[in-house]
């Protein structure tokens, strides 16, 4: 295969590609992914991120995408908003001075608490988002809210580290 080729198909040749009706489901799922749904939190769709879209939704049918690439890096094929923006996500170091470091989280930051801090409140709207994509996860709690209503903390996941990396090394 010569370099700079990426090659995803829908099946393997012994293998039937499945339809509903009438319609592909592997063509549904690339064009579902190309609209967003395998776009990295910068915006990016890559040709590995359409193959990881459309593997993970296959996962419960019989037939298997099959990708082939030989390149040294993806280039985006599309590139859609981030799912954050930009200026957002750079207040991770802000509020993780260091990638070890907690989120100390207390009711004011909850808007439905008896006493509520609008700065508290705007920063706790950013971690859920965080966490909603993955970056930050509550401490001793399962959801963010009772984090917050129970006095504990929050912090970065694997991935929110190296988020915080980008941040902190400006590259993002």
């Amino acid at each position: 295969m010569a370099e700079g080729i990426s090659v995803l198909t829908a099946s393997r040749d012994s293998e039937v590609a499945m339809e509903i009706n009438g319609s592909g489901v592997f063509t549904s799922l690339l064009t579902d992914a190309l609209k967003g749904g395998a776009a990295d939190l910068r915006g990016n769709i890559t040709p590995g991120s359409l193959y990881a879209y459309v593997d993970e939704a296959l996962g419960a049918w019989d037939q298997r995408p099959i990708f082939k690439s030989n390149v040294s890096s993806f280039a985006s094929l599309r590139s859609i908003p981030p799912k954050i923006p930009f200026e957002t996500m750079r207040k991770i170091t802000e509020y993780f001075p260091s990638p070890n470091d907690e989120h100390q989280l207390n009711p004011s930051y909850e808007d439905t608490s008896e006493s509520p801090n609008t700065t508290n409140v705007k920063v706790f709207k950013i971690l859920q988002k965080f966490q909603s994509v993955g970056l930050v996860v509550p401490v001793g709690e399962e959801f963010m809210y009772y984090a917050a209503k129970n006095s504990k903390s929050c912090r970065l996941t694997a991935f929110g580290y190296q988020y915080w990396r980008l941040v902190n090394e400006k590259k993002l």
